[in-house]
């Protein structure tokens, strides 16, 4: 793992314990007001080095209107691209079932300056159902890929359309 939201404070601590959690690796920045992409770079250049299979990297978001922090994203895609070539693989945006319809917009600037490949819903343990993805999906065609309905490791599950849709009218 690679801790690279450097712009919230408690962010690098909840992914050590979620490192320490799932028995993972994670790198960190080394000093304080590190830039995130040098973070990254430094953790997909490490697993490059030992063989793993994935490096998942965390980076600031749900601010879309934040311009610093879309050109560090920016800046994290380039650094990874340029450790492994044609990487990042995969880049998820996490998005909370809680927002409503202001995920539209945050996915839609997100998919133009990164290019998001797919969705992660979350906090869908509550009374959110998260329904607004729904319109996400159908106008720029990004695919859901996982649901997170809690805070256990086992809580990040695949996306089910049939379930997702049955809880939404249930």
């Amino acid at each position: 793992m690679a801790a690279g939201d450097t712009f919230r404070a408690a962010a690098t601590d909840q992914l050590e314990i979620w490192a320490e959690r799932t028995g993972c690796e994670i790198v960190i920045a080394e000093q304080e007001n590190a830039k995130a992409s040098s973070v990254l770079s430094q953790a997909v250049k490490r697993g490059k080095e030992e063989g793993f299979d994935v490096v998942l990297c965390d980076t600031s978001g749900r601010l879309h209107t934040n311009f610093s922090l879309m050109e560090e994203l920016i800046a994290c895609k380039k650094a990874v691209g340029k450790v492994v070539r044609g990487a990042p693989n995969e880049i998820l945006l996490v998005l909370d079932g809680n927002t409503g319809l202001n995920m539209l917009p945050q996915a839609r600037e997100f998919n133009e300056v990164v290019g998001i490949t797919g969705l992660i819903l979350t906090k869908l343990d509550g009374s959110a159902r998260g329904g607004c993805v729904v319109s996400v999906v159908d106008e720029l065609g990004i695919p859901v890929k996982f649901v997170g309905v809690g805070e256990g490791v086992e809580d990040l599950q695949p996306f089910d359309a049939e379930a997702f849709v049955n809880a939404i009218f249930s």
